[in-house]
């Protein structure tokens, strides 16, 4: 009776009276939480032990009291990324408001309200299209630079001189295949 009394931390000890049962330290076991993506700190485990001996909980209290903080933490980092999300959209719609101010004001780009303007995004358009590469887009996209007004002089040049060339997409030349010998001594007829 007096050592399960002592377990459950009822009645007074005197700690140097040996003939008393000595309170036994319990080892808390947190491997229930190591799997649940708890990162375990040891250095905050150590700290943990003697509080949790101190108020005599049982490992069924510290896995509950576990169980809270786990929730607690995995709200607190699903609050964080969601704010981190929200504030990165945020400053892209800032940078996206920011060019289009740019654009605007770029005396070297036709008005917005002018007929000219249809023109001139169709052809950096058409550009981007055939030039950009896929991670490319991405990037532009995701940086909100596919909106920056150098960007688009920038593919509306692409498109002007890809007219100017004529450009062939397929992929092939568009000249005929010189062999080795014409490359090094031209070509021989006349």
């Amino acid at each position: 009776m007096q050592q399960e009394t002592l377990k459950q931390g009822l009645g007074l000890v005197d700690e140097h009276d040996s003939t008393m049962p000595q309170k036994q330290i319990f080892i808390y076991d947190y491997s229930k939480f190591l799997n649940q993506g708890f990162d375990f700190d040891e250095q905050l485990a150590k700290k943990f032990q003697p509080i949790a001996q101190k108020l005599n909980l049982s490992q069924e209290s510290v896995d509950l009291l576990l169980e809270i903080a786990l929730e607690m933490s995995k709200k607190q980092k699903e609050f964080y990324e969601s704010a981190a999300k929200k504030d990165k959209k945020t400053r892209l719609d800032e940078d996206i408001v920011k060019y289009d101010d740019m654009f605007k004001a770029d005396p070297e780009l036709p008005k917005v309200n002018s007929g000219k303007i249809q023109q001139y995004m169709k052809l950096a358009n058409e550009a981007y299209m055939n030039f950009a590469t896929d991670k490319l887009k991405e990037l532009f996209k995701s940086t909100g630079l596919n909106f920056h007004p150098e960007i688009i002089k920038l593919f509306h040049k692409i498109g002007e001189l890809s007219q100017e060339d004529d450009f062939n997409f397929s992929g092939k030349p568009a000249f005929d295949e010189l062999s080795p010998a014409e490359i090094l001594y031209g070509s021989t007829s006349k």
